[in-house]
C-alpha cells in the first residue's frame, strides 16, 4: 500500500439541478393559439357581422403575444441577475466543527479557497473553527443562522445523526437544513498496533481484558461503532475527547492507545502510519480490504437497523450545508459551484497536494431525499438503542 489515497472507494454521482420550468411565453403561447382558434370557430361562413371581431380579436391576440413576450424578457433577465448579483462583494463564513489541523478542518479550507471561483460575484469565504461534541455545536450554530447564502457549514462527519435520534443537544432537525454538496463514501477500519499483540478480529475476540480504542467524542463514529461492538460481546472500550483526527493519531502512533476504529481516508495525511505497519486493520465496514470480516457480519441481525444509523456518516461523507429556508435561487448557485469545484483541476491537485481524500462527490438534491429516508427509517426505538450506545 503507497498511500491512503489508493484504498479510498465510494459510489454516487454528482446529479445537475432540477430541470427548469416550463417558459411563460410557451404557456401564454399555447394559450393565445387556443384562444384564436375558439374565436374562429364562432365565426360562421356568411356571417359578416363577426369579421370586425375577428379582427379585434386577432389584434388582442397579438397584443397579448407581446406582452407575454416582453414580460418574460424581463423575468429572464431581471431574477437570474438578482442571484447572481447577491454574492458580489460578500463575504460567506464556513463553519467547521473541528480544530485546525485535522481532516475536517483541512476539507474545509480548500472548500473555502476554491468555491468562492465558482459561485457569480466571487465572493471569499472565511473559515470559523467552532469544534466541540462532535460537530453538533457548529450545527446548532449554522441552524440558526440567517437563511441568506452566507453561512454554511462542515461540522463534520456524524453530526446530522445526533438530530435524526432527536437528541436534545440537537437544535436543528437534519430534514429541513440546506446541503450544497459532499465528498461522498466513506469507509471505516478497526486498526490496531500489532505491539498490542492483536493483529485479527479473531485474537481481538479473545483478548482477557478489555481493548482500549481512542475516539473523538461520544456521538462520533469513532466511538459509536465500537460501543455496538462491545454490546455485542467484543471485549473494546473507548477513551473519548480527541478532538481531532490528527490528535487521536498521534495517540495511536506515540501507543497512547493500542486501536483506533478510524476511517480510512483519515489516513491521507499519515499514509505512513498504514505502510509502515504502526497500524493493521482487522475490521472493516465496507468490503475494502480482501480476507477482514465486516461489522455487520460479528454483530446480531437484530442490531443491524442500529448499526445501519450509526454507520449512516459513511453513506454522505462530509457535508456542506447551511441553514434551512436559503432561497432557492441562490441554493442553485452554490450546489452549481460545488459541481463545478469539484471537477476543476486546480481543485484537484490542490486535495492530491494536502492528501485530502477525494471520492465520488454527491450533490446536495441527492443529500437532501437521503435525510429524509434516514429521518422517517429512525424510530423511537432505534433511537433509543443509539442513546444507550453513548453510555
Amino acid at each position: 500500500m503507497k498511500s491512503a489515497q489508493q484504498i479510498l472507494m465510494g459510489e454516487g454521482a454528482l446529479r445537475k439541478g432540477p430541470p427548469t420550468h416550463q417558459s411563460f411565453w410557451h404557456r401564454n403561447r399555447a394559450l393565445s393559439r387556443k384562444s384564436l382558434h375558439s374565436g374562429r370557430a364562432c365565426a360562421r361562413p356568411g356571417e359578416r357581422g363577426h369579421i370586425n371581431d375577428r379582427g379585434r380579436l386577432g389584434a388582442a391576440a397579438t397584443a397579448l403575444r407581446c406582452i407575454c413576450l416582453l414580460f418574460t424578457a424581463f423575468i429572464t433577465a431581471a431574477a437570474p441577475a438578482a442571484a447572481d448579483d447577491f454574492y458580489q462583494g460578500k463575504r460567506i463564513t464556513l463553519v467547521v466543527g473541528f480544530n485546525p489541523g485535522g481532516g475536517i478542518d483541512t476539507a474545509g479550507r480548500l472548500i473555502a479557497k476554491h468555491l468562492g471561483r465558482f459561485i457569480p460575484g466571487n465572493p471569499g469565504i472565511t473559515v470559523q473553527n467552532m469544534e466541540g461534541a462532535g460537530g453538533v455545536i457548529a450545527a446548532n450554530y449554522v441552524n440558526r443562522a440567517a437563511p441568506d447564502g452566507l453561512t454554511l457549514g462542515m461540522p463534520g462527519r456524524s453530526w446530522f445523526i445526533v438530530g435524526a435520534v432527536k437528541n436534545p443537544a440537537a437544535k436543528f432537525d437534519p430534514a429541513t437544513m440546506t446541503y450544497v454538496g459532499s465528498s461522498g463514501v466513506m469507509n471505516s477500519a478497526l486498526w490496531m498496533r500489532p505491539d498490542s499483540g492483536i493483529t485479527s478480529f479473531a485474537q481481538l475476540l479473545a483478548a482477557k481484558e478489555k481493548v482500549v480504542l481512542g475516539a473523538l467524542s461520544a456521538t462520533s463514529q469513532d466511538s459509536m461503532a465500537p460501543a455496538l461492538l462491545a454490546q455485542n460481546g467484543v471485549p473494546v472500550r473507548v477513551i473519548r475527547g480527541y478532538n481531532s483526527s490528527a490528535k487521536v493519531l498521534l495517540a495511536i502512533e506515540q501507543g497512547e492507545v493500542p486501536g483506533i476504529f478510524h476511517i480510512v481516508d483519515g489516513f491521507a495525511k499519515r499514509p505512513d502510519l498504514i505502510e509502515n505497519k504502526v497500524v493493521v486493520p482487522i475490521l472493516q465496514t465496507q468490503p475494502m480490504f480482501p480476507g477482514l470480516p465486516l461489522l455487520r457480519d460479528v454483530i446480531r441481525a437484530s442490531d443491524r437497523p442500529l448499526a445501519n444509523l450509526v454507520l449512516a456518516g459513511e453513506e454522505v461523507g462530509v457535508l456542506l450545508a447551511g441553514p434551512p429556508g436559503i432561497p432557492t435561487d441562490r441554493v442553485a448557485l452554490l450546489r452549481q459551484a460545488f459541481t463545478l469545484m469539484s471537477d476543476d483541476k486546480d481543485y484537484q491537485a490542490d486535495l492530491a497536494r494536502m492528501d485530502v481524500p477525494r471520492g465520488t462527490p454527491l450533490a446536495g438534491d441527492a443529500i437532501a431525499t437521503m435525510m429524509r429516508a434516514l429521518i422517517e427509517t429512525t424510530t423511537p426505538e432505534i433511537a433509543a438503542a443509539y442513546e444507550r450506545l453513548k453510555e
